[in-house]
């Protein structure tokens, strides 16, 4: 008998900030609830605002304020939506593989 279990996939990465410092960090897939209040979204501002907030949920690391450090120099020096679109990216090429 085959045997199932939550098998949520994740990729691992390491992030380096414009002040030189390093931080591993954990990019988790959303989760159904997460899915289903984005298809509930109907305006791009709503869906851009909702991406944003997702990535406090998905963005995982074990250094105290890494996640909203990241974030914040994200919107503030770089792309934050193309950031999230490449971790996206990564973690659809392993579920890919698996």
């Amino acid at each position: 008998m085959k045997k199932f279990k939550i098998d949520r996939k994740k990729i691992k990465f390491e992030y380096e900030f414009l002040d030189g410092t390093s931080v591993k960090f954990e990019y988790l897939e959303p989760t159904t609830e997460m899915i289903d209040k984005a298809v509930e979204i109907d305006t791009p501002s709503g869906r851009m605002e909702f991406s944003k907030e997702s990535l406090y949920e998905l963005l995982q690391s074990d250094v105290d304020g890494a996640v909203e450090k990241l974030i914040e120099e994200q919107m503030r020096n770089g792309n934050i939506y193309e950031f999230k679109a490449k971790l996206d990216e990564e973690l659809g090429k392993l579920k890919k593989s698996v």
